[in-house]
């Protein structure tokens, strides 16, 4: 470039001038040369989306294909030449026909109505169409668009109005419902970075990928803010443009300091965390700009580890191996609220650095936790499933001790002789009613004698029997029924309970933590054979027979488990006379008996009517019952003794 050239920006230098040259909108472009090329050539468009994304540079290049010469024929052409007056004059915007206005400095409806509305049915003076641009037209008041509604509804035939808005919801929709709107997209980080590469080539600049790719993030998907950021990289470098250049010029956290931010916050290391602060202290970081950057950084990393996108800095790899995306997501939102409350704040760098303790401290990894609670049910829990912190206190003087497994209780007739080899230890695992038969065999065993239901044990033994028929009542309730990878030997029955009604009230007890179980069996009737046990709902109750029956297997590995033998339970009809064998559901207490009544007392006939499900009801109390002596005055005495009669209560 010499001395005399005026020096032109490379928003300006590249600005595409055909549709060929347009990037990241190829469905607009194809749409609008298709359109050129059958003739159906709308009387309004409508161009919306973010800023800098080509929606001026479109319509100025759509003006361009309605008036080309250049390739002689009367008529639009699906590309523009570039070369004949029209395309040169349309690229400088002096062409008298195609008139671009800025809705934002004319706002007022006398302005509309003298550049537009006045204007609107003259001529054009050269080209074939007359192209009003408005820009920003989301700007215009009210009565300006009242003004201009009629008119971009029935417009001459050589006029066509391209309206250009990064707000499309601010304007009318009787605006919008007259014109073919077209949704420009923010570009990709990748479209940008290629094209930044390409105009560095044309350019003859040393732009490494690196720094082209932290350009065209900080764009925020706009081409004209990436080729803006790409001039004061120019300025800025002396000659050879590279991430740390780019870095420096931006005022970007180091990629290092972040992911030790990263590491500490995902880690829960405070004084890491500190260390950052410091160093952010010493070389006059900006607390905002940080807090944008960590918030930037863990957007990125949440992306990586579901494989999408690339690693925002090096050791990206080993933090998402430590923490699970969900962990990620929460730290980037919290991050994100933050750093809205630093804004306000009078020491910024003290809200932030608070502000993170109190992010790190709040966050937890549930997925991760879930993910290693699925390794030890597996069996492959160990210090590579943990978390630093957990890996190492299980490595540390607590872990040392290895975890045992619960003890049963033992008895002095029980303790005293070794325990037999053939009485192998079961674990939790294996069915209830083998783990509990192997131990009710080893005790056996071990005293050398059968049980039998008359075997009385001992007074000082008595004690013993009752905490571990509770014990083993208590261990038998479904909320300990999990999966656990720690193996222990079941405790073991001390007593084998042979009353079928006892046997039946522990099972109930055990139920009690499982208010399902519980309600049905404490609601049913029982009636024990043996080893064969029926329960029954009496009238009213009936509809418990479907729960019953799909917990009627727990039942009976329960009733098995505590008994130490094989249980069988079925639902059956209620008996209108119950056998004596019949027992009521347990901890129901009994009805109160009424006093023994006289032999000669008869109960009568309404008395015999009543259910016999209301014991209490047994003798008629009517003949007890005397109506009380009414308080009659003097007066009223007087007048009975004339007239007769008495006086009712």
């Amino acid at each position: 470039m010499s001395e005399n050239t005026p020096y032109v920006s490379l928003a300006n230098k590249y600005r595409p001038q055909r549709f060929e040259d347009m990037v990241g909108q190829e469905s607009i472009s194809k749409t609008l040369q298709n359109a050129l090329k059958l003739g159906r050539i709308a009387h309004a468009y409508l161009f919306y989306g973010p800023r800098g994304c080509g929606k001026t540079t479109t319509a100025r290049i759509l003006a361009k294909a309605l008036n080309c010469t250049g390739h002689g024929q009367n008529k639009p052409t699906a590309e523009p030449c570039g070369e004949c007056p029209q395309c040169r004059e349309i690229a400088q915007s002096a062409d008298m026909d195609v008139l671009e206005l800025d809705a934002a400095s004319n706002t007022q409806v006398e302005k509309v109505r003298e550049a537009i509305i006045d204007t609107v049915a003259l001529a054009s003076s050269r080209d074939r169409y007359k192209v009003f641009i408005l820009d920003e037209v989301h700007m215009l008041s009210a009565s300006s668009f009242n003004a201009l509604l009629k008119t971009i509804e029935e417009p001459p035939q050589h006029v066509v109005f391209i309206l250009a808005t990064t707000e499309k919801h601010k304007v009318p929709a009787t605006i919008v419902s007259r014109c073919q709107t077209f949704r420009f997209r923010p570009m990709t980080s990748d479209e940008i970075t290629n094209h930044l590469l390409d105009l560095a080539e044309a350019e003859g600049l040393d732009l490494t990928e690196k720094a082209a790719r932290i350009i065209a993030k900080n764009a925020g998907g706009a081409m004209r803010d990436a080729l803006t950021l790409m001039d004061r990289a120019i300025a800025y470098s002396d000659g050879k443009i590279d991430e740390k250049l780019v870095g420096e010029m931006l005022g970007l956290t180091p990629q290092d300091l972040l992911a030790q931010a990263v590491r500490a916050l995902v880690q829960k290391d405070g004084q890491g965390l500190h260390s950052v602060f410091e160093t952010l202290r010493a070389e006059g970081f900006d607390a905002n700009a940080f807090l944008k950057d960590l918030k930037n950084a863990l957007g990125d990393l949440f992306y990586f580890s579901l494989n999408q996108g690339t690693a925002p800095f090096d050791g990206a790899q080993e933090i998402t191996a430590q923490a699970s995306a969900g962990l990620l997501a929460a730290l980037s939102r919290k991050v994100n609220k933050l750093a809205e409350e630093v804004k306000f704040s009078d020491n910024a760098l003290v809200s932030a650095e608070v502000g993170l303790f109190t992010v790190m401290d709040s966050c937890f990894d549930v997925e991760g936790f879930i993910r290693r609670l699925e390794a030890l049910e597996r069996g492959e829990g160990g210090a590579s499933s943990l978390p630093p912190a957990a890996s190492a206190a299980r490595t540390g003087k607590a872990s040392q001790k290895p975890l045992s497994a619960p003890q049963p209780f033992v008895s002095a007739a029980a303790s005293a002789p070794a325990q037999s080899p053939a009485a192998p230890a079961a674990a939790f695992g294996a069915p209830a009613s083998q783990n509990h038969a192997a131990s009710f065999a080893a005790e056996n065993t071990r005293q050398n004698q059968p049980v039998s239901s008359t075997a009385k044990p001992a007074a000082s033994e008595t004690c013993f029997q009752e905490k571990s028929v509770s014990a083993v009542a208590a261990a038998a309730q479904p909320a300990i029924e999990t999966k656990n990878s720690v193996q222990a030997a079941p405790v073991k029955q001390a007593v084998q309970i042979t009353d079928n009604r006892q046997l039946w009230d522990q099972v109930v007890k055990a139920f009690s933590g499982s208010p399902f179980v519980y309600d049905v069996m404490t609601n049913c009737s029982v009636h024990f054979e043996g080893d064969s046990w029926s329960i029954s709902f009496g009238k009213g109750k009936e509809f418990y027979k479907v729960p019953a029956q799909t917990k009627l297997a727990e039942m009976e590995k329960m009733a098995s488990k505590l008994g130490a033998r094989r249980i069988k339970i079925q639902i059956t009809e209620q008996k209108e006379q119950k056998s004596a064998s019949a027992a009521p559901a347990a901890f129901t207490k009994p009805a109160a008996q009424p006093a023994a009544q006289p032999a000669a007392q008869k109960v009568p006939a309404r008395a015999e009517s009543i259910s016999a499900e209301e014991p209490f009801v047994q003798a008629d109390f009517s003949a007890d019952v005397e109506p009380a002596a009414a308080q009659v005055p003097e007066e009223v005495k007087g007048i009975l003794d004339i007239i007769g009669g008495e006086v009712l209560a």
